[in-house]
């Protein structure tokens, strides 16, 4: 009978803590390769953000309380507050985020979530009576996103391009304001409008750095962190689609609008 070749028990355990020493340092390698990857990344979207140096964000009551003088102090340049959605819901701390903003000199709008199921006239009386005119010195911002069971396949877009325009000829008659639309680009070319000093276009999916010529403003991020008070606070933050002395000028019309 052949005599088996035994190894000895330490060669085993040797072998073993080689194999585990190799998996170990190709986890470092590919943590250390993603956050390569990372840092890459945010470096070349820093480098992007810096083109859009005119910065905002968009507030609603579930930021709770909100210091306008520090967000300025952070850098940002105008805000959006949500006042009401559909034909009944109103944000609660619309008020009183309206009345404090207007101490930090900030430009400032307000914001209304389009209802594909309300009547516009429903949407705009609910609009009024929470808003009364303190709409700030922006643009009236709609916001249409999909929501609940609406999706592109849904919506009757007939319906709601009739009540889209309803509602923005609405508004702009009755606070002689210009209007911007906030959607996605798919959504704004199923709305079937164009884009002109009245009547505004928010793209929330438009790529930064890209061309947006029609867009006055491009949504940055869904969740951008600002210390606030010894506290941080995350918010959407938008960029207006220009450069500073842009700005002004915008301003300056918004003004004369």
């Amino acid at each position: 009978m052949k005599r088996k070749d035994i190894q000895p028990i330490y060669a085993e355990t040797y072998r073993r803590r080689k194999r585990t020493r190799k998996v170990v340092f190709g986890i470092f390698l590919l943590i250390l390769v993603l956050g390569s990857i990372g840092y890459a990344w945010r470096w070349h979207q820093k480098q992007i953000l810096e083109k859009y140096p005119i910065r905002g964000v968009s507030i609603n009551q579930n930021n709770g309380y909100i210091d306008f003088e520090s967000l300025k102090n952070r850098g940002v340049r105008f805000v959006y507050i949500k006042a009401t959605q559909g034909a009944a819901f109103t944000d609660d701390s619309f008020l009183s985020n309206f009345q404090r903003s207007q101490g930090s000199q900030l430009p400032v709008g307000v914001y209304h979530y389009f209802s594909f199921s309300s009547s516009p006239t429903a949407q705009f009386k609910n609009f009024v009576r929470q808003v009364k005119f303190n709409t700030g010195s922006l643009p009236i911002c709609i916001t249409i996103q999909y929501y609940g069971t609406y999706n592109e396949d849904s919506v009757h877009w007939q319906s709601a391009r009739k009540n889209m325009r309803s509602l923005v000829h609405k508004m702009r008659r009755y606070y002689q304001r210009p209007v911007v639309i906030s959607a996605t680009r798919s959504i704004l070319s199923r709305l079937e409008i164009q884009a002109s000093a009245k009547r505004q276009f928010w793209v929330t999916d438009g790529q930064l750095g890209r061309p947006n010529g029609d867009a006055t403003f491009l949504q940055a991020t869904n969740k951008q962190d600002f210390r606030l008070d010894h506290q941080v606070v995350f918010l959407p933050m938008a960029v207006f689609n220009g450069n500073t002395k842009q700005w002004h000028q915008y301003l300056d019309e918004q003004v004369g609008s």
